[in-house]
């Protein structure tokens, strides 16, 4: 009868340090790296460096993360499909069209803590994710070392959300103006 006891005594302390450690272990904690993007002063210096306009929505995200040989992260983003809506400016020598799908770079990432319960959001500059099923508007450039994949321009100052007015509150008064300017620019709705 003891040893009954003690068999399920230490199953249930068992039970709740695995349950308790899995709980811990969904948490994800945030950090802000700070980085020196190009600030744009006008929204014609901003589409200067890009090089595709265009609307549309997330459809599936994954983490991206290249270490060197010493374990030292080399490249950390997130690599978003977005499905393309509507090309507003494209000065792609290909023809992308709606429909489209194309890969986004996002200057987020999710790093597990290995053995240490939870996961750190890394992410410039404040950036948040693009969310599935939400409208943005985008003004891209082609990345340096991938030929398909799009890099954001200006981390925050070239990405929109279209469904929501809420976003222009964080994204400052210059960011903010840019957004109108490209809505009333292109007739976006």
């Amino acid at each position: 009868m003891k040893f009954k006891k003690i068999i399920i005594i230490t199953s249930v302390a068992l039970a709740l340090t695995i349950a308790g450690y899995m709980y811990e272990d969904s948490k994800v904690t945030f950090a802000d790296l700070d980085a020196m993007p190009v600030s744009h002063k006008s929204l014609s210096e901003l589409e200067g460096r890009s090089k595709l306009i265009i609307s549309g929505r997330p459809t599936a995200s994954e983490n991206h993360i290249i270490r060197d040989e010493e374990g030292f992260t080399k490249e950390a983003y997130t690599i978003t499909n977005f499905e393309i809506e509507h090309v507003y400016d494209s000065k792609l020598g290909s023809q992308l069209k709606d429909g489209d799908v194309i890969r986004v770079a996002e200057p987020v990432y999710l790093l597990d803590n290995g053995i240490k319960p939870g996961k750190t959001q890394f992410a410039i500059e404040g950036y948040e994710p693009m969310e599935k099923k939400k409208r943005y508007l985008l003004v891209l450039k082609t990345d340096q070392n991938y030929s398909d994949l799009y890099d954001i321009v200006g981390v925050n100052d070239g990405k929109y959300s279209l469904d929501s007015t809420d976003q222009k509150i964080n994204l400052g008064e210059k960011a903010g103006k840019f957004k109108d300017e490209l809505i009333n620019k292109y007739m976006i709705k």
